[in-house]
C-alpha cells in the first residue's frame, strides 16, 4: 500500500485548472440516459451493515475514519452547491465558474486523499479489514458518492412551456451527468482499493474535471438560448433548479407550496395606494385614506349600496388578492365579473334618494359578489358567502358549502367545508382580513385570512356568473370598509 500525501500538489491543482480552461469551451454531444447525480450525502457514518462481520476494533477505527471524512465530505458538498449557484446565477460569469470548478477538482482530491490516508490508517491498525470487507467499504461507499435527488424542492410559478424546456434541458444533459457520476464512483473506488496508488486517484480526478468543465460548457449554452427565449425563467426559479442539481426532477412527491398571500408573481397591482386612477365610484362616499380605498356611509351622508368599480380589471378567470376591513355596523363585498349600468332590481331606501337624488346605475354592480359582514355576529353566515348582486339568484353558496347548480336552476350542496359559526371564528372584526378570490370557468372559490370559506360551480355558460366583467368594493348601510394591496393573476 502506498502512503497518500496529507496536502494537495499545487502541480494537481494546476493541472485541474488547466483542464477547465480547455474543457469550457469545447463542443460536447449529449444524449439522454441515466439519472442525475446530486452532491455527497453529509454526515454518513459506516455502520455494520457497511462492514461485513466487523469487529467491535474494526467498528471503533471505523468511527475514527468517519470522523475524519467528515470535513472534506463536507467541503466537497459546499464547493458543488457554490459551483451550481455560479452556474445558474441570472448573469452567469464564465471565470467564476471556472474557479469553482477549480475548488470542485480540489474537494475530490482532497476527499480522496483523506480516504486513501484514512483507509491505509486503519489497515495498519490492530483492526485491519480484509479483502471482502474492504469491497464492501468501497460498494458502499461508491453508491453513496452519487446518491438520487430526493424530495427536490419544486421549480415555482412554471408554465407548460417552461416545464417542456426544461424537459429538454434535462434530456441533454443525461449523458454527460452519468459520465461525471461514473468517474466519481471510479474515484471512490480507487481511493478505497485494497493496493492503493496515488497517482490513479489523481488520474482519475483530473478525468473528472474534464466531464465537469464539458457539463458546465453545456450547461453555459443551454441557459443562454433558454434565457433568450420567450420561457425564460426568473431569479427564484433559477435558484430551484440550482437545488435540483440543475435538472428538471420528476417522480418525486411534494407538498404544495404553503400559503403566502404577499406572493405576487404574475400579478399586476391594481391600486397605486395614492389615487384612485382608474377606479370609478361616488366621490360623495369614496376616496384614499393612508394607503387604502376608503368607502364610508355614515347616518348623515347615508350611501345605502354604492360601489366603486375598477375600468381596468375587465376579466374573467383569474386570482384576486386584497386585504379588507369594516368599522360600523354595516358590510361589503368584492364584486368580480360584474357589470355596471343595469337597472336595479331592489327599491332604493327614500333617506338614500333624498340624499343623492335618483340613482347612478354607473356607480352600482351587477354580478358575483364575495360577501364580507365581519360587524355581524362571529356566528352569521354572510362573510365569505357567494352572492350574486342584483339577480334573483341572491345567495348561492352559504359559508362552509360547496354548491353545484346551473344558473337560475335549483342548486344542490356537494359537500362541507366545515363548519358555518366555526369559519365565522376565523374572520377578523374592525382589523384587515385577507381576501383572495379564484375565478375559473364556472368554479369560483372564496378564501379568508388562509380558509376556504365558500366553493360556487355554476354551469350555465350563459349564467350572469359566468361572463367576462369589472372589479370592484361594495358599502352596504352604514360602514366604514378600508380596501389595501389589490393584486389580479389575469389568465384570461
Amino acid at each position: 500500500m502506498k502512503t497518500a500525501p496529507t496536502l494537495l500538489t499545487l502541480a494537481a491543482v494546476a493541472t485541474a485548472a488547466w483542464f477547465f480552461g480547455v474543457a469550457w469551451g469545447q463542443e460536447r454531444t449529449a444524449t439522454p440516459g441515466a439519472q442525475p447525480a446530486a452532491a455527497p450525502a453529509r454526515g454518513r457514518g459506516f455502520g455494520r451493515g457497511a462492514v461485513p462481520g466487523a469487529t467491535p476494533g474494526q467498528m471503533s477505527a471505523l468511527a475514527d475514519m468517519t470522523s475524519a471524512l467528515a470535513q472534506p465530505t463536507e467541503a466537497l458538498a459546499k464547493a458543488r452547491t457554490d459551483l451550481l449557484a455560479a452556474e445558474f446565477a441570472p448573469a452567469p460569469d464564465e471565470k467564476d465558474v471556472q474557479q469553482k470548478l477549480a475548488a470542485v477538482s480540489a474537494a475530490e482530491l482532497a476527499l480522496a486523499y483523506a480516504r486513501v490516508a484514512g483507509l491505509e490508517k486503519l489497515q495498519q491498525s490492530d483492526a485491519p479489514l480484509t479483502s471482502e470487507q474492504i469491497k464492501a467499504l468501497a460498494d458502499r461507499e461508491a453508491a453513496a458518492s452519487n446518491p438520487r435527488i430526493a424530495n427536490a424542492p419544486q421549480i415555482p410559478h412554471m408554465t407548460s412551456r417552461q416545464v417542456t424546456a426544461l424537459t429538454d434541458f434535462t434530456g441533454a444533459q443525461q449523458k454527460m451527468m452519468a459520465d461525471v457520476a461514473r468517474v466519481r464512483t471510479g474515484i471512490t473506488y480507487a481511493a478505497l482499493a485494497e493496493m492503493q496508488d496515488e497517482h490513479v486517484v489523481q488520474q482519475q480526478v483530473e478525468l473528472l474535471a474534464v466531464e465537469e468543465a464539458g457539463l458546465a460548457s453545456l450547461r453555459a449554452k443551454q441557459l443562454a438560448a433558454l434565457q433568450s427565449s420567450p420561457v425564460k425563467l426568473d431569479e427564484e426559479q433559477l435558484r430551484a433548479l440550482a437545488a435540483n442539481n440543475g435538472v428538471l426532477v420528476s417522480g418525486s412527491f411534494h407538498e404544495p407550496l404553503p400559503y403566502d398571500f404577499n406572493d405576487h408573481t404574475g400579478y399586476v397591482s391594481l391600486f397605486d395606494g395614492k389615487t384612485l386612477n382608474g377606479w370609478d365610484g361616488n366621490p360623495k362616499f369614496w376616496r384614499v385614506e393612508d394607503g387604502a380605498i376608503v368607502g364610508e356611509s355614515t347616518a348623515e351622508n347615508p350611501s345605502g349600496n354604492t360601489y366603486i368599480a375598477c375600468r381596468t380589471s375587465l376579466s374573467k378567470d383569474f386570482t384576486l388578492k386584497c386585504e379588507i376591513k369594516i368599522e360600523g355596523a354595516g358590510g361589503s363585498g368584492i364584486q368580480y365579473r360584474s357589470k355596471t349600468g343595469i337597472p336595479w332590481l331592489t327599491a332604493i331606501a327614500p333617506n338614500v334618494t333624498a340624499s343623492n337624488g335618483p340613482v347612478n346605475l354607473d356607480w352600482m354592480m351587477t354580478g358575483p359578489q364575495a360577501d364580507f359582514w365581519p360587524s355581524r355576529d362571529s356566528t352569521a353566515m354572510y362573510s365569505g358567502q357567494f352572492y350574486s348582486e342584483n339577480t334573483p339568484m341572491r345567495i348561492m353558496a352559504f359559508r362552509g358549502q360547496v354548491v353545484e347548480g346551473f344558473g337560475m336552476g335549483p342548486r344542490r350542496v356537494m359537500g362541507a367545508i366545515g363548519d358555518r359559526a366555526d369559519l365565522g371564528k376565523f374572520i377578523k372584526e374592525n382589523d384587515w382580513n385577507q381576501y383572495i378570490v379564484i375565478a375559473r370557468g364556472g368554479t369560483f372559490l372564496h378564501i379568508i385570512n388562509g380558509r376556504l370559506m365558500s366553493a360556487m360551480i355554476d354551469d350555465d355558460p350563459d349564467s350572469s356568473n359566468n361572463q367576462r366583467g369589472l372589479i370592484g368594493i361594495e358599502i352596504e348601510a352604514t360602514t366604514k370598509v378600508s380596501t389595501r394591496n389589490i393584486w389580479l393573476k389575469k389568465l384570461d
